[in-house]
């Protein structure tokens, strides 16, 4: 058996689980194992899983997509492993390998409501089309993808995942999924596939981030997609890019800025980690069909709790900004 916890960034909900690829029999066992997880007909369910091993000074991380694809990281995932790490080390700091680079996470201040909070320090943000997120788009600037929606510039990036970033003046959630679908199915035009995201400004300091990731699809948010929008916010000139800006999505909201240095931008997300529930599960059981029967959960009741106050504070924001969501 091995214990899994849940915990979700934005409500992007991630599992971390202490195991490692090595622990499976075979590539196709590992696939299957998060799909079944994943999969939301199941007695679980969620938008990915991270696995790590904390036995080394840098534990190792893996993420994969609830398709059972690997992607090098995601950001609410590894807000939620970064706490897990913390805690287990007892330390406000550390430094996680996910695919070839380090991250670092910090121990944030929780909100008022007593939410968790851990800050997320990225790489730097990549405008540079030497990296081919793309096929054809100019040279860090804004340009036209007519088979998307020819009314919008898109702007990429890598942040170290593959972005597609785009400001818009009125959120329509089925032209997102739409524009979604279409970078998914042409495999010639994204060589690398890429997450696709509408940033529309709410305020000075304040936008909405939505985003269609690949393998996972339409999700409650996306960590890297914020910090991609953010960084792209900047490029455009909307923002200097050491302010804080509170980016706000589906699930909940986050506050992100540019670190500067060497004449690079560094993206920091500072938002929720938030646990809430543990569960044995039978790694071996789950690859080969899944269970069905509901599964024992201990929950974080209190944890579960003050996020909920914050959820609904940021819900009536956006209705107020008149933001609709499914």
């Amino acid at each position: 058996m091995a214990e899994i916890l849940n915990a979700h960034g934005s409500k992007n909900d991630i599992f971390v689980a202490s195991l490692t690829p090595r622990d499976f029999a075979s590539a196709a066992d590992l696939r299957a194992f998060v799909r079944n997880l994943c999969d939301r007909k199941g007695p679980f369910g969620g938008d990915g899983v991270y696995f790590y091993d904390a036995g080394t000074p840098v534990p190792q991380a893996w993420f994969f997509n609830p398709d059972g694809s690997a992607a090098e990281f995601c950001g609410n995932g590894m807000r939620c492993l970064g706490r897990v790490i913390l805690d287990q080390r007892g330390l406000d700091a550390a430094t996680i390998r996910s695919g070839p680079r380090e991250y670092t996470v910090r121990r944030g201040p929780a909100t008022p409501g007593g939410v968790r909070q851990v800050v997320l320090e990225h790489p730097p943000a990549d405008f540079d089309p030497a990296v081919p997120v793309v096929a054809g788009l100019s040279p860090a600037v804004e340009a036209s993808l007519p088979e998307l929606d020819p009314a919008l510039a898109f702007t990429a990036v890598t942040i170290p995942n593959p972005h597609l970033v785009a400001v818009i003046d009125k959120y329509v959630e089925s032209d997102l999924v739409a524009m979604g679908e279409q970078v998914a199915v042409q495999p010639g035009r994204f060589p690398a596939g890429a997450n696709l995201s509408v940033l529309l400004p709410l305020a000075p300091e304040e936008v909405f981030v939505r985003t269609y990731e690949r393998g996972a699809g339409l999700t409650a948010s996306c960590g890297s997609g914020m910090a991609a929008a953010r960084a792209v916010y900047s490029r455009l000139h909307r923002a200097d890019p050491e302010r804080e800006v509170v980016v706000r999505n589906a699930g909940g909201m986050a506050t992100v800025w540019l670190r500067v240095q060497g004449g690079q931008w560094f993206p920091v997300l500072q938002g929720n980690a938030t646990f809430v529930y543990r569960a044995d599960v039978d790694p071996d059981k789950l690859a080969r069909a899944g269970p069905r029967e509901p599964a024992d959960r201990e929950p974080f009741p209190d944890e579960i709790r003050a996020y909920s106050l914050l959820d609904q504070e940021n819900a009536e924001r956006l209705r107020a900004a008149g933001v609709e969501t499914a």
